[in-house]
């Protein structure tokens, strides 16, 4: 009886059949889960993009019809349409610099010996939903992850003057 068993082991010790089945079952969360967050990941940088180029054609329109006051309205309007987001997504601010001190007033006249400068900024931003949600699986693991919805900015700055 001894024999029998000792010569199993002997056989189950060289018998490497379904080794990389194992290995695979061992590694396939892992994998998904890199798999998921590389989704995720490129999703929201393209957004990035999609939003930093929105508001770069903004500032653009902005240096081809420069504003006259602080009122960035139309700007907002550019942005919205560019980027397809809301209006509460878009800020728009036009303002001047007197010797690197920005001012309250858009129309103010610069003391002399300070350099005036006009500037607009252009921000874009937008909570955007994961595909996979992150905050369930930290919850599992137990640790602080990151909510399901993150916010994507995208921004620009010109000097027009």
């Amino acid at each position: 009886m001894l024999h029998k068993i000792t010569s199993t082991l002997y056989r189950l010790r060289g018998d490497s059949a379904g080794f990389g089945a194992m290995e695979l079952a061992l590694s396939m969360p892992f994998l998904m889960l890199l798999s998921l967050g590389m989704i995720d990941a490129s999703n929201l940088i393209s957004a990035k993009i999609d939003y930093e180029q929105a508001a770069q054609q903004t500032t653009d329109f902005a240096l081809a019809k420069r504003p006259q006051s602080s009122n960035g309205a139309y700007l907002v309007t550019i942005a919205k349409a560019a980027a397809d987001v809301e209006t509460n997504d878009v800020t728009v601010q036009i303002f001047l610099e007197c010797g690197g001190t920005r001012q309250s007033n858009f129309n103010a006249t610069c003391s002399s010996g300070s350099l005036p400068a006009r500037y607009v900024s252009v921000q874009i931003s937008k909570g955007l939903d994961t595909r996979f949600d992150w905050a369930a699986m930290a919850r599992i693991l137990g640790i602080k992850g990151f909510d399901s919805s993150v916010t994507v900015v995208g921004d620009s700055l010109v000097r027009f003057q």
